[in-house]
């Protein structure tokens, strides 16, 4: 890796930031290696944790990464945890390419969920988009075989160019859920984040895209 190199961070662009530095707590689940013998799912932009704990809640064999760029988002998942004390949780401070090259073996990961990521709307900001062929690309060299990416937003346009994107890497990924009925989130026993409550209250219904790695 190129010393000079830096990572870009995807994600919401406004919001959390006001923490100066992790906490403690938040400290203690930092992240420090993938086993890749395990089932690792990664959420990434977690937020506030709402998709993590729940993921992680329903059943404890499976180990969940949160990978959020905001400080605030990473201390409240730590605060929040307490109150279930979960021990297949870990957090990432960072962009998720980072995440992957550093602490990702090849062929370590089950799953990767991505809810509501910034559509980034305007079009001279449309290469922030984390999501294109390029992404497809890369994460598929760290999906397991059978490994499933979770999409969800509410943007017509993003799911419209995702879609797309997976139009383009069709040799590697399989669309699950092409039936008209799969494609609501509202209707699926899916994690209820912030963002998916911010949709329903502009009244937009949220598409969902379930994908398989070949």
């Amino acid at each position: 890796m190129k010393k000079n190199f830096s990572y870009r961070l995807f994600g919401r662009s406004k919001g959390r930031g006001k923490s100066i530095k992790i906490t403690n707590k938040a400290l203690k689940i930092k992240i420090k290696k993938i086993d890749p013998s395990r089932y690792n799912i990664i959420d990434i932009g977690s937020g506030y944790g709402e998709s993590t704990l729940e993921i992680a809640k329903n059943d404890n064999k499976k180990f969940v990464i949160a990978c959020e760029k905001f400080i605030d988002g990473i201390n409240k998942i730590a605060e929040n945890n307490l109150h279930y004390s979960l021990r297949n949780i870990s957090i990432f401070h960072g962009n998720v390419h980072q995440l992957l090259d550093e602490y990702c073996p090849n062929r370590s990961i089950s799953e990767i969920w991505i809810l509501f990521p910034d559509p980034w709307p305007k079009k001279r900001h449309s290469k922030r988009r984390l999501i294109n062929v390029s992404f497809f690309n890369k994460i598929e060299q760290y999906l397991k075989e059978d490994g499933i990416i979770h999409i969800a937003s509410d943007s017509k346009l993003y799911i419209s160019e995702i879609l797309n994107s997976v139009y383009q890497v069709k040799k590697d990924f399989k669309w699950i859920n092409q039936n008209k009925e799969g494609w609501n989130y509202m209707n699926l026993a899916m994690p209820k984040t912030k963002y998916f409550q911010k949709a329903l209250e502009k009244g937009l219904n949220p598409f969902y895209l379930k994908l398989m790695k070949l």
